[in-house]
């Protein structure tokens, strides 16, 4: 069978470092090392940036680029939607696979015109649960619509967990039974780089708690701040909060409750996989009260690293974290002080949650989520070539 993957997010803007890129990389790499059976066509594009990718290709897999001239933030529309769905006959692809369906119209999405069957990797619904929180601008809220059409189109839909899965079906994206579910991994540590000067003052400093994700609405940071804010009343409690992120909130949240709290929230961003995997390793515990999750890679992240994390009961982190971490509303700043001082306070508690977090990251791994993609592909191919209820009738 011969497979089409669109690598084309990996070539803009941030998106390597963020979700979406860990993702189409690991995937990419881990159905290079084990996938000799099927050829692979790894189609790219001209982006807002230059990619390599970090690993050899076997001799079944090959790269595409798409001919697309430089049209500035039009370059992506016409890569996608009219390019791709141009060229995919000409490469003979059995099935075509698209990593992503952005609302940011500059950004490589789904074709809405579909030459050969296509799966199309969905992670969240976020636009549609945070609405006009999340996409300031119509342009925005009228594209990711249109990317839904695109997905109700799919031959096939993949999702990272149930959750995901079952509101892709309560809101008529597709039907359950056309939805397959194939969880994430945290990313490879990268044992070759050292972290910046930066990064190794901060974990060498004072002990520190952490939060991923910066300010966007679903992740809280707000909440964050007023419970670290509250921990800061105690004279005793010496801590740091260490926020990572593209763009922060200010302090008042967490100067509200102590100004005890000043001078000792951090803000970071920007950061190399060798600067997570060390905040990850130092840190206190994982605050990560994230109202709203396609995956929740952080909870991973921090888990393979033996940190403690503090999470929501709510969306798919429950699913993702188990029973291996401590679950709170993720609206209530009290009980994220709480679950904190509880992490501090309570060596018996730290230990268990260190190890149940190493066991459960164990459980993820990208060889596996690469052979649950490849049985979709599988599927989508077989259903392909089997033929159809009125063949070889007169």
């Amino acid at each position: 069978m011969r497979v089409g993957v669109d690598l084309s997010p990996l070539f803009y803007g941030m998106n390597r470092t963020r979700g979406i890129g860990i993702y189409v990389e690991n995937l990419a790499a881990a159905l290079a090392a084990h996938d000799t059976r099927n050829e692979y066509v790894l189609l790219t594009t001209r982006g807002t940036q230059p990619y390599t990718l970090p690993f050899p290709l076997p001799s079944n897999f090959s790269l595409a680029p798409l001919s697309v001239p430089p049209l500035g933030r039009a370059t992506p529309l016409v890569s996608h939607q009219l390019i791709l769905p141009l060229s995919v006959r000409g490469l003979k692809l059995d099935v075509l696979h698209m990593l992503q369906a952005p609302y940011n119209l500059s950004l490589p999405a789904v074709s809405f015109w579909q030459r050969v069957p296509t799966i199309v990797t969905v992670f969240d619904i976020m636009p549609l649960r945070l609405g006009d929180a999340l996409l300031k601008f119509g342009r925005y809220r009228h594209f990711f619509r249109f990317q839904l059409d695109a997905c109700r189109r799919a031959a096939r839909l993949i999702t990272a967990t149930e959750n995901t899965a079952a509101e892709l079906a309560q809101h008529g994206i597709a039907p359950r039974d056309k939805i397959s579910v194939v969880p994430l991994a945290a990313p490879p540590r990268d044992e070759g780089e050292t972290p910046s000067a930066h990064v190794r003052a901060v974990v060498n400093g004072a002990p520190f708690f952490l939060h991923v994700g910066g300010d966007e609405p679903q992740k809280n940071q707000e909440i964050v701040l007023r419970a670290f804010g509250a921990l800061c009343r105690n004279p005793a409690f010496k801590h740091n909060l260490v926020l990572v992120g593209q763009h922060h909130l200010g302090d008042d949240a967490a100067l509200a409750q102590s100004t005890r709290a000043a001078l000792r929230i951090l803000r970071l961003s920007e950061l190399t996989r060798a600067d997570l995997d060390a905040l990850y390793d130092k840190c206190q515990a994982l605050v990560f009260p994230s109202s709203y999750e396609g995956f929740g890679l952080p909870v991973l992240e921090a888990m393979r690293a033996g940190a403690p994390v503090v999470t929501s009961n709510t969306s798919c982190l429950p699913e993702v974290a188990g029973d291996a971490a401590l679950l709170i509303d993720p609206q209530d700043a009290s009980a994220l002080s709480n679950a904190m001082r509880r992490v501090l306070d309570d060596e018996r508690l730290r230990v268990k949650l260190r190890q149940a977090g190493e066991r459960r990251a164990r459980q993820f791994t990208w060889e596996r989520t690469a052979q649950l993609t490849r049985a979709v592909y599988e599927l989508v191919g077989q259903a392909r070539r089997a033929p159809s209820p009125t063949s070889g009738r007169r």
